[in-house]
């Protein structure tokens, strides 16, 4: 099977944290770092969105927040339909070589997953067609509190390395003549960043509810 996404309705806005949030991850209570700190957020949220490995669609950056898809589908025999984007899916509606299905007759959809199975008689049967177009909504509308407790985690890990040699282990300086500085370094990869991405282990061990593993 082969798939086209389409994003029609892209999200509003792709922030995980508030500006409240925001502050507090880092421990500020003022505005001075507002701007910072919402750009810090768009650049971290892209990151746990790589991690996550959550399908990009033409004519938009790939969120986890609720968006608006059409997916063309075709060539399809399969047991099951795999949309592409999943969390809280609603399917608008679904057309199979080019007949209108209806939902909980025709098909029905795990919300969760985004598994699409087809119906006869209400019971399940193999998906056999040319052409499937799905157009759903799937991904939150609110941040759900998992998702803000590994994004704010991750604010306050880059917050405190920002301006820091990640690859710095320690830094020893003699007092009072600093004579001498000594500088250890990790070699290899650095600890609490993943060795294959840009999200550190402590924060990527919390997204497994989001990360899309393939399906065979």
């Amino acid at each position: 099977m082969h798939s086209v996404l389409v994003v029609t309705t892209p999200a509003s806005d792709r922030s995980l944290l508030t500006q409240a949030e925001r502050r507090e991850a880092i421990g500020v209570t003022d505005s001075s770092q507002d701007t910072k700190l919402a750009a810090l957020d768009l650049r971290l949220g892209a990151a746990i969105v790589a991690e996550c490995r959550i399908a990009i669609g033409a004519g938009a950056e790939p969120t986890l927040l609720q968006e608006t898809l059409t997916e063309t589908c075709r060539r399809v025999d399969a047991n099951v339909i795999v949309l592409a984007r999943r969390h809280n899916v609603e399917i608008t509606s679904l057309i199979e070589d080019g007949a209108t299905l209806n939902s909980d007759v025709g098909f029905t959809v795990d919300p969760e997953s985004g598994l699409v199975t087809r119906l006869s008689g209400d019971c399940p049967r193999r998906w056999c067609a040319a052409k499937v177009v799905v157009v759903y909504k799937a991904g939150f509308v609110t941040v759900p509190g998992d998702l803000k407790m590994a994004a704010m985690d991750f604010m306050r890990l880059a917050w405190s390395e920002s301006g820091r040699d990640p690859a710095l282990k320690s830094l020893i300086i003699d007092e009072p003549d600093v004579e001498r500085i000594e500088r250890t370094w990790w070699v290899g990869s650095v600890p609490g960043q993943s060795n294959e991405g840009a999200v550190p282990d402590i924060v990527a061990g919390q997204l497994a509810r989001f990360r899309n593993y393939p399906i065979g």
